[in-house]
């Protein structure tokens, strides 16, 4: 954890001269709330690359991704994210995340495939505010109980539904919050956090709390820090 927090404020001080740039998320919205996805997608061109997440638009709605630093967790995985509708007033998208996780560093010796369509909805609800839907329908094949995977909650959900609000503070400035019900581990899922963005350093930080059936409640720090380039 140590080495994580340095490695943070180490790239956090390394981007400071990107922190003067004052266009903030003017034109580019955001693709995903604190964790659920919103209906936006990355322009053509541009991508992301972060401490684990890497996102490209390979259309202006079409975006592929992945999260790097779960292969270090043995969970290898890929997203596509189609928006069929963008607009000021409201933005849609569907997608498909995929998964293999083996359960091995965690001392067991099971392993599981995901298949995860999910859609997302994104509406203003106020002149700086806007509300986010979002529901997916995960498909687990594996030689196992499902209920192993709770081990790996911070990266594995199963069919569920979320609701996130995003409130811009400034131009540069979001406070952002889920809440979601998780139907497959019977849990509930609730966070929030401040995103700041620059023209291209990204930073987000908040709290997560998971509670599944069976489980005590997990509260977990969620640490987003990413640079977003133009294409």
């Amino acid at each position: 954890m140590k080495l994580f927090c340095t490695v943070v404020l180490a790239a956090f001080f390394a981007a400071s001269p990107l922190l003067a740039q004052e266009e903030g998320f003017a034109g580019r919205p955001i693709t995903s709330n604190l964790s659920m996805p919103t209906g936006n997608t990355l322009h053509a061109g541009e991508f992301s690359i972060g401490i684990g997440p890497v996102e490209y638009g390979i259309t202006e709605n079409i975006q592929i991704g992945t999260n790097l630093l779960l292969f270090i967790f043995q969970y290898y995985n890929a997203d596509l994210k189609v928006s069929l509708i963008d607009t000021e007033k409201q933005a849609l998208a569907l997608g498909v995340g995929v998964g293999y996780f083996d359960l091995g560093f965690v001392g067991g010796d099971l392993s599981f495939t995901s298949i995860s369509p999910y859609a997302a909805y994104s509406f203003p609800i106020a002149s700086k505010t806007r509300m986010h839907l979002g529901a997916n329908f995960t498909i687990f094949e594996g030689d196992g109980e499902i209920g192993e995977a709770e081990d790996l909650n911070a990266s594995v959900t199963g069919t569920s539904v979320a609701a996130g609000i995003e409130h811009s503070l400034s131009n540069k400035t979001k406070f952002v919050g889920d809440v979601g019900y998780d139907i497959e581990f019977e849990g509930v899922r609730v966070g929030g956090g401040v995103l700041w963005g620059w023209e291209i350093f990204r930073l987000k930080l908040g709290l997560q709390y998971f509670s599944p059936k069976g489980y005590d409640g997990y509260i977990f720090p969620y640490v987003g820090l990413w640079w977003r380039f133009r294409g």
